[in-house]
């Protein structure tokens, strides 16, 4: 197999790479959002409360968040193809128990290896692009996560609407996503072989042996992803009622809304990713916090709705270069053997600030008001200006104004 892949030039075998992982990206995003639509079928069938979502949602969230957690020392063991491969046969195989399953404790079991294979995997595509691609690349990784995310629920409302069993979608997806895991395991060696392409063998062999360095900017940089994400996953589960309660805007255009602050997210990924090699990670960070904190400003502006619904639209667009800029910077920021468990250390991060932030926000909120959203948009990316200041320094400074290339 390495010696077919042997005849194609190291570019196009680095290119062939690229395009494989952003269809592993897509294939990635198709089952994170798939439940929210079809559980209302799934729910009647089994028998079960519409709040048991929750439950499915809560394990996913907090299995993918211990296997992010320890996918760095896995990854430096094994090697990312390795990791991959093995992840996806996983999680396929979650998706088709899904289809299958008689029964909700059946879910309750085959949500906790869909939970690790789908932390795993995540961990290890952003590694393996931060440490081998450019910022460009990862910015148009994460927006093929959004197109998945984006094809899960249509081929769900699809397959419903031709009147279908919800069990059929899972099938669907579960084939989608072994069919990637033999992608992935008939090019094995293409991972292998570019990677040593890039290191020489070197580094792996020191990362497997050597442990990794968790200073003050280590942990500065796991808040951030924290802060980020529970920033992120806020807007999107409360502008809709922010929107409909504080600004007397209609049922139907605040959906309208929601929909594009997630829209407008992936879009940005795109568009930003053709000028990000020459901005740079971190000025991209700095300027998506600026941008997020003008709009939380905006949105604090009353009776101004028409504001409003721009602020919400411009959020989406703001916040679109912070994760992946902020994974792609890792290798920047950490020596090689720390790299692979910060990512794993920021991923996990990530889901737990989705778990924790939106719900407690939920919970002050119903207790005073939904007035304060504005103040929370301007409160966390404030939040993590500070906490990059203590990562990159001032970045106003001449020195730092200099373009990151990869």
């Amino acid at each position: 197999m390495l010696s077919w892949f042997s005849k194609i030039s190291p570019q196009r075998r680095s290119l062939l790479l690229l395009a494989i992982i952003y269809i592993g990206y897509i294939s990635l995003g198709l089952p994170d959002t798939i439940l929210g639509v079809a559980w209302n079928t799934i729910h009647i069938e089994l028998n079960q409360p519409v709040a048991y979502a929750g439950i499915l949602t809560i394990i996913l969230t907090f299995c993918s968040a211990i296997s992010s957690f320890f996918s760095g020392t896995i990854l430096r063991k094994f090697g990312t193809g390795c990791l991959l491969t093995a992840c996806g046969f996983v999680t396929g195989f979650s998706l088709l128990g899904f289809g299958l399953a008689p029964a909700f404790w059946c879910l309750l079991l085959l949500v906790i290896p869909l939970g690790f294979g789908q932390g795993a995997i995540d961990t290890g595509m952003n590694y393996y692009v931060a440490k081998h691609y450019t910022s460009r690349d990862m910015n148009w990784l994460h927006c093929c996560w959004g197109i998945g995310a984006s094809l899960g629920p249509a081929i769900v409302t699809t397959m419903l609407s031709a009147g279908t069993s919800w069990r059929w979608s899972y099938i669907v997806i579960a084939c989608a996503q072994v069919c990637f895991s033999l992608m992935f395991l008939s090019t094995l060696p293409l991972w292998n072989d570019a990677a040593a392409a890039k290191t020489n063998g070197s580094v792996e062999k020191a990362a497997a042996n050597q442990k990794p360095k968790r200073d003050s900017r280590f942990w500065y940089c796991t808040a951030m992803f924290f802060v980020y994400t529970g920033f992120e996953a806020s807007i999107g589960l409360w502008a809709y009622i922010f929107l409909v309660k504080c600004r007397g805007i209609s049922a139907e255009m605040a959906g309208y809304s929601v929909a594009a602050y997630w829209g407008t997210l992936t879009a940005g990924r795109f568009l930003i990713g053709l000028f990000a090699n020459r901005i740079g990670n971190k000025r991209q960070i700095f300027y998506s916090m600026l941008s997020a904190l003008a709009c939380g400003v905006l949105m604090a502006i009353p009776n101004l709705p028409w504001l409003t619904l721009a602020a919400i639209w411009l959020l989406g667009f703001s916040n679109a270069p912070f994760y992946p800029a902020m994974m792609h910077a890792t290798p920047e920021r950490v020596d090689d053997v720390t790299t692979a468990t910060l990512i794993g250390y920021q991923g996990s991060a990530a889901m737990l600030g989705v778990m924790v932030i939106p719900p407690s926000f939920g919970f002050i909120a119903s207790h005073l008001s939904f007035e304060l959203l504005p103040y929370l948009v301007i409160l966390l990316p404030a939040l993590i200006f500070t906490l990059q200041i203590k990562v990159d320094g001032f970045l106003l400074k001449k020195q730092s104004l200099c373009l990151d290339h990869k």
